[in-house]
């Protein structure tokens, strides 16, 4: 799984590059981490504020700093859609 960090360098992107290591290292998936402020990249996500985050190719958040618990449930729920196995919300 890829996951896409937008940032300009700023503390809320520090702490979100953070955020989604520690998920990744407590996460059971194989999980590609790349940060990146190239501003064409951005602007072809529609991506005006970070930090933002895609994963899969997705948008998942744009300006929001995100906690853990949604960084892991963004996991589970791109890895049921790849499996086809997809995660019911209750």
């Amino acid at each position: 799984m890829h996951l896409l960090l937008f940032g300009t360098g700023c503390d809320s992107c520090r702490e979100l590059a953070a955020t989604i290591e520690e998920a990744i290292r407590r996460c059971e998936y194989t999980v590609t981490f790349e940060k990146t402020s190239d501003l064409h990249r951005m602007l072809s996500y529609g991506i005006q504020s970070t930090p933002s985050v895609v994963l899969e190719g997705k948008l998942l958040s744009v300006g929001k700093k995100l906690t853990l618990e949604e960084v892991m449930a963004a996991f589970d729920t791109a890895n049921a859609m790849k499996t086809n196995h997809p995660v019911l919300q209750l």
